[in-house]
């Protein structure tokens, strides 16, 4: 699995609030440190001359002191000696580790994608071959027999077809329904005229028109207006069948989405640069869409991920964008370099998973250290650098660099030991 790392610390403080992108959230913030450790910043070649000449200077005292004035070694003065040089070497070794800090725990990660298909089916074609490089939607993995999927498509195809007709016969009912409507309300409109003609009649000259006639048009006149009630009722139907008809139409077009997303999923590409390994198809197998049955894993090779651990005391002066040089086994002789990207201020050890066991004192420990990310300057490597390559590191902070000089000399020691050394 990819780690995932926090890419911001502040240059005053020893850690600044973080946050995880995987977590739901939390942070850690430490005061700045009381006293922090500050050396002078100057040139490696003068570290160099500066610890040449102790040397010499140490080297030419016991000669002085002894040989060319003869004193006689005693306890004392050996005692004496001993401490002068024992405690020049450990305050030389204390300011080096705090200004050029060396790891020897170094490790080239990438991300790994497991190959899930999204679709069912037997394999009918394996493209991709372990371990060859693949471009990202460019070469094909493999592919998944299509032939239900195309059917799918064609079903799919005619269902929208048949909505859509259904939609076309819905809107012509409206109109039917609507001509239907306007002639009821003409018919009724003409009824109820001749009803009130015949009415007035009778008012001005009573018995001119006989209560028959008047009784059928009324009777006709109350048959219209149910006619119009009837034909308005019908036009709301047609009106609620057209809205079913188009959301008909819309659930047959998703169904084909699906169906033609379901028929390119059979055709599975690379999904990254990279290459793919634990290759474990063969043609004719049966592809699952299940996540817990992977069908191999992809290595990603357009990024790199660089991590070395140090001791938590002396990543105290390590900032991002700090010189970093490394040496990995993979490449014995060769020291590459780099820059600080990030420092990790977290580990597992100090995590602890809510369950309903109590935490005992044995299960709270720590190995004082942190994680530092690097990033590579060379960015030709960033592809050919096996995964899981092992090596180690020094970096040059801003501070204490007459120092250096001792860690430039370990890094490409140990970057040559690797020819001679296999761990």
């Amino acid at each position: 699995m990819r780690h995932e790392f926090a890419r911001s610390r502040l240059p005053t403080e020893r850690f600044a609030p973080t946050t995880d992108r995987r977590s739901s959230g939390g942070s850690c913030c430490l005061e700045k440190p009381a006293c922090p450790i500050r050396l002078e910043n100057r040139s490696p070649q003068k570290g160099a001359a500066m610890i040449a000449l102790f040397v010499i200077l140490y080297t030419f005292g016991i000669w002085l002191f002894y040989i060319k004035l003869k004193v006689k070694p005693n306890p004392i003065n050996l005692a004496v000696a001993t401490v002068i040089g024992f405690v020049a070497v450990s305050a030389i070794v204390i300011l080096w580790q705090f200004s050029a800090p060396t790891s020897g725990q170094l490790v080239v990660s990438r991300y790994t994608i497991q190959i899930v298909p999204q679709v069912k089916g037997p394999i009918v074609s394996l493209n991709a071959k372990p371990n060859k490089p693949l471009k990202k939607g460019k070469d094909i993995l493999f592919e998944i027999q299509k032939d239900l999927y195309e059917i799918a498509v064609r079903q799919n195809e005619a269902t929208l077809g048949a909505a859509q007709q259904t939609v076309t016969q819905s809107e012509a009912a409206i109109k039917v329904a609507e001509a239907t409507v306007t002639e009821a309300v003409a018919n009724a409109a003409a009824t109820k005229s001749e009803l009130d003609a015949k009415n007035e009649t009778n008012e001005k000259s009573p018995g001119a028109v006989s209560k028959i006639q008047i009784i059928q048009l009324t009777d006709r006149y109350d048959a219209a207006q149910a006619t119009v009630a009837k034909s308005k009722a019908t036009q709301d139907e047609a009106v609620v069948a057209l809205e079913i008809a188009k959301q008909n139409v819309d659930l047959a077009q998703a169904n084909l989405d699906k169906s033609k997303f379901d028929l390119s999923q059979c055709t599975v590409y690379a999904p990254a640069d990279g290459f793919v390994t634990n290759w474990q198809v063969r043609e004719g197998a049966m592809a699952v869409p299940l996540p817990l049955a992977p069908m191999g894993t992809f290595i990603d090779t357009s990024t790199v991920d660089i991590v070395a651990v140090f001791s938590q005391n002396v990543t105290k002066n390590i900032q991002p964008g700090d010189a970093v040089e490394f040496a990995l086994k993979a490449y014995p002789g060769q020291v590459l370099k780099g820059k600080v990207d990030s420092i990790i201020p977290a580990t597992g050890e100090g995590q602890f998973v809510t369950s309903g066991v109590l935490t005992t004192p044995d299960a709270i420990h720590s190995s004082g250290k942190f994680a530092v990310k690097i990033k590579l300057e060379d960015e030709s490597l960033m592809q050919s650098i096996p995964m899981g390559t092992a090596g180690m590191c020094t970096v040059y902070t801003k501070t204490g660099s007459p120092f250096h000089v001792i860690s430039k000399v370990t890094v490409r020691i140990k970057a040559w030991m690797y020819y001679l050394i296999p761990f």
